[in-house]
């Protein structure tokens, strides 16, 4: 049925679980089959807006487009998206890919119609005329599907009298609809009232909202700062396809160092060997003497770890230039014994770029401090948070590999294998939390401290 509101738009996403609306107004002669959608210039964080499985091709031998560089790496990410028909029937598009174009630079989605059952016509070049307006709308499911609604003037009577909406400043190409509030509202906004209110009731005690629970149950453990924040803004633990609330991720922090993303190393001798093989030949006992063996330490690009012997390094990166090499698999993170060169662990590109986009482009780090719980309670602390918080918005694998490169981001790894020979592998990357605004700067287009006392 045509779409006549803004209410009837937001009614079909909520019923598939979106809570956020991604909206694109489309050109009027591009954006069809054949020219692909355009995403924005570079990379822009649109492939850390949806959950996507990255690939790294080789490198473009097109020069004849208007500032065409041959030779440039490109990125495609694999998306799971399915349209949304008038009846409320989902018809998945198997072939649906954001590509990086480096060497242009944009980034556009492609194949979108090819094998779907269900393509909306509005968007063939060679019917798209008749349709004006056009208006693309792509909200995430729970699921981690994409769901997408094209909007037509021609059908649909909310396309002429569509509302004006908050850019987003992740990926600046789109309009961002929060379902189920006010039409308009900035999801920043949103978030920093419900922030504001939860710092500003003092102490919480430690609790977890697990998936399908009525509400949230008191918890014990070492993860109870995040677990708890995330209880008090409705977040459900551990589901991780969806961005925490309002598109923004959100990390509370308490230590000194605060954790990235821990992906495996995919080469080198670690990514070519078992676990237990690796930590066979480089595992040191552990300092409690225990029976345990350690692979620890902070290893940063540049400095070698003298307890290890190894140092970080990107491999095809320039520091001068700060461009990259033009050969996809010739980008990549080293770990390498600083006697001999060997690698000891090492990373893809790909690998670090499906890694990093599971951090969502909008994120907001929460300081907490805790307390313990008074006796007899059913948890182990109680929190409160800020009164500050840090919100980065607008990343890539291209920042993660200059901060990398910078020193600050560094691996921190944490694995072990006990007496009991049960293991642990914790490849850590981490940044520092004492001077925590210049961490995050490398990595985010902006970095914005808010005061949220008041």
């Amino acid at each position: 049925m045509p779409v006549s509101t803004i209410k009837d738009l937001t009614d079909q996403f909520r019923a598939l679980g979106v809570s956020t609306v991604y909206v694109k107004h489309l050109s009027k002669k591009q954006d069809n089959e054949k020219n692909q959608i355009y995403f924005g210039s570079g990379l822009n964080s649109v492939t850390n807006i949806f959950p996507a499985t990255i690939d790294a091709r080789s490198p473009s031998e097109s020069t004849l487009k208007r500032k065409s560089d041959k030779g440039k790496p490109k990125l495609e990410a694999q998306i799971d998206l399915a349209w949304l028909s008038d009846n409320g029937a989902l018809h998945p598009a198997p072939n649906t890919r954001i590509i990086d174009y480096f060497q242009y630079p944009e980034v556009r989605m492609s194949g979108f119609l090819s094998g779907c059952n269900f393509a909306p016509d509005a968007l063939r070049r060679r019917f798209q005329a008749g349709f004006g307006k056009r208006i693309l709308a792509l909200g995430l499911a729970p699921s981690g599907q994409v769901i997408g609604r094209v909007l037509t003037e021609r059908d649909d009577p909310l396309v002429s009298e569509f509302p004006n909406l908050p850019v987003l400043a992740a990926a600046p190409i789109f309009q961002v609809l929060i379902v189920d509030r006010p039409i308009g509202s900035s999801p920043l906004e949103l978030l920093k009232t419900e922030l504001g209110r939860i710092i500003a009731s003092g102490w919480h005690s430690s609790r977890i909202l697990k998936p399908n629970s009525a509400g949230p149950i008191p918890f014990r453990g070492a993860q109870g700062a995040g677990y708890t924040l995330e209880a008090l803004l409705g977040v459900v633990a551990n589901a991780k396809k969806a961005p925490d609330k309002h598109g923004f991720e959100i990390k509370s922090h308490g230590g000194a160092r605060i954790s990235l993303m821990t992906p495996t190393p995919d080469r080198g001798f670690q990514g070519d060997h078992t676990f237990r093989e690796f930590m066979e030949r480089f595992g040191r006992p552990g300092q409690k003497a225990d029976g345990s063996i350690r692979f620890t330490g902070i290893h940063r690009c540049g400095t070698p770890n003298e307890k290890t012997g190894m140092i970080l390094r990107v491999s095809g990166y320039d520091p001068e230039t700060g461009s990259f090499v033009d050969e996809p698999d010739n980008v990549c993170v080293e770990l390498a014994l600083t006697s001999t060169g060997e690698i000891v662990a090492a990373w893809s590109l790909a690998h670090l770029a499906n890694a990093w986009n599971n951090k969502h482009a909008s994120a907001a780090y929460v300081p907490s401090s805790k307390r313990a719980a008074f006796a007899g309670a059913d948890d182990d602390r109680e929190y409160k948070f800020g009164p500050s918080i840090l919100v980065g918005q607008g990343t890539d694998v291209w920042k993660l590999l200059k901060a990398i490169h910078a020193g600050v981001v560094y691996y921190d790894p944490a694995d072990s294998i006990y007496a009991d020979n049960t293991a642990k592998v914790r490849p850590q990357w981490r940044i520092n939390a004492n001077r925590l605004k210049e961490a995050l700067t490398p990595l985010y287009n902006s970095v914005e401290e808010i005061d949220l006392s008041t």
